[in-house]
């Protein structure tokens, strides 16, 4: 049986590559990706004892959940320097004190493979540490549930970002040193002052048409959740059809300043044959009209002040290299050319997370894709069932707009949650082709797509912050 049989011809995503969606044949190599290496999740399940109390895993200034910082680790420092926090920018020294000296550990490459975080020390050798281990911040052992990455994925890549939200509640921070201090002020006043309204959630959704996934998008994720607002009685507007511009977004941002945005469209990832523009623009939306959305012009009109944006578009997060698909598709397909030329631009974050963290009146986080996302995660291949109940439904309504508003992070850490289930079943796939049962290529391939692709949806911003 060939995959075409199985899957179909086309495997479509939401990148948009200048003048067509980018879509792509499978490559003669698709099975070898599909059959190499799995990771399992790992998770606690230590109970506390009988006698403590329950335990909040929303209150992340309990010792027994905590928060702390993830920095690289950079040789010519002093283990107690490198505990301090001596190299952090200022910005980051300051939240680290206001936090109650908040632990900080280091990303060192030869141990990250195996999920591990450094953590060092002025009274004693550093400790490598696994942050499925003690939890909290009783000890030298332990590691909080709230982990803030501190640096560019350059430094500290997007799969260590991967790895660790399997067992902790993670965001990050990619911006200059300016943009940190704006954003860590904002952070810690709460955002005193803002307009946000967390009763006018706003919801734009563009839609070209069946096939084109933006389609799909649409009626999986935005209307969904728009009828869940409007159902709890929420003021929440969808903005679809001919109010998919730009223009129509900016305005609407103006007047009714959301405390939640949701987004759904192509993401930018073009022009294939020029990297300077191509990282410049890479992930911006892209609207009815195939516009790129201007950030400078957004920011003339609106400022985040607080809110929470989930853009579902390719690479709104930012790109990897090397690709978690490369090899997956033909490299001729535009698909394929668009994975190569934007890996070649190597690890960033996207522009538009950037700008808006790092504004005036800075978002309070940012939830993102790091390359495509495919239209396997909206619909399961095998019997057309949704599959964004947990992130629409449980996720970004239920948990984020609960009457107790829970952090962004644990709010996200549900829909990792079926990793664990799909990296099984990959793990069973690959058995079943080493004893060679058919068929279990095509099973290894769609595990492991849909897998990665759940984990390729990052937290930008600190993974603290709530609804207000």
């Amino acid at each position: 049986m060939t995959i075409e049989t199985e899957l179909g011809a086309l495997l479509r995503t939401n990148a948009w590559c200048g003048d067509a969606e980018a879509v792509g044949t499978y490559s003669r190599e698709a099975m070898a990706w599909a059959l190499r290496g799995a990771i399992v999740r790992a998770r606690e399940l230590a109970p506390e004892a009988a006698s403590a109390p329950a335990l909040d895993l929303a209150d992340w200034r309990s010792d027994r959940v905590g928060w702390g910082v993830v920095l690289p680790d950079r040789d010519g420092l002093s283990d107690a320097d490198k505990a301090a926090a001596v190299d952090a920018p200022a910005a980051i020294r300051r939240l680290i004190a206001a936090r109650g000296n908040a632990p900080v550990f280091r990303y060192k490459k030869e141990h990250a493979r195996d999920g591990f975080l450094l953590r060092h020390f002025a009274h004693r050798a550093p400790a490598r540490l696994r942050a499925s281990g003690q939890r909290g911040v009783r000890g030298d052992a332990a590691v909080p549930r709230y982990l803030l990455i501190v640096g560019s994925p350059g430094e500290i890549p997007w799969s260590f970002q991967y790895r660790l939200q399997t067992d902790a509640f993670v965001g990050r921070l990619d911006l200059d040193e300016e943009g940190l201090e704006r954003y860590v002020d904002a952070l810690s006043s709460g955002w005193h002052g803002s307009r946000r309204s967390a009763d006018k959630p706003l919801l734009w959704s563009v839609d070209h048409g069946h096939p084109d996934i933006t389609y799909l998008m649409r009626k999986t994720i935005a209307e969904k959740l728009q009828e869940a607002f409007v159902q709890s009685g929420f003021d929440a507007q969808l903005l679809t059809d001919a109010q998919a511009t730009h223009a129509q977004l900016n305005a609407a941002l103006a007047e009714r300043q959301p405390a939640f945005v949701l987004s759904t469209s192509h993401g930018a990832t073009f022009p294939l044959d020029d990297a300077a523009k191509l990282r410049a623009q890479l992930g911006l939306l892209v609207d009815r009209d195939h516009a790129l959305l201007d950030i400078d012009a957004l920011l003339q009109q609106w400022q985040p002040a607080g809110a929470i944006w989930y853009a579902h578009a390719c690479c709104s997060a930012g790109a990897d290299k090397p690709s978690t698909f490369q090899k997956l598709v033909d490299a001729s397909s535009s698909l394929g050319r668009m994975l190569g030329a934007v890996a070649q631009i190597g690890p960033c974050t996207a522009a538009l997370p950037r700008a808006l963290l790092g504004a005036a009146q800075p978002l309070a986080a940012f939830i993102g894709h790091v390359e495509p996302t495919f239209d396997w995660t909206l619909r399961d291949p095998d019997n057309g069932q949704r599959m964004t109940d947990a992130l629409i439904i449980d996720t970004l309504f239920t948990s984020l707009h609960a009457a107790r508003r829970t952090p962004v992070g644990m709010a996200m850490d549900g829909y990792y949650d079926a990793v664990a289930g799909l990296l099984l079943d990959h793990i069973d796939a690959v058995e079943a082709f080493n004893n060679h049962e058919a068929g279990a290529e095509v099973r290894a391939m769609k595990a492991k797509l849909m897998a990665m692709d759940r984990l390729g949806m990052v937290i930008l911003g600190d993974p603290t912050v709530a609804m207000p």
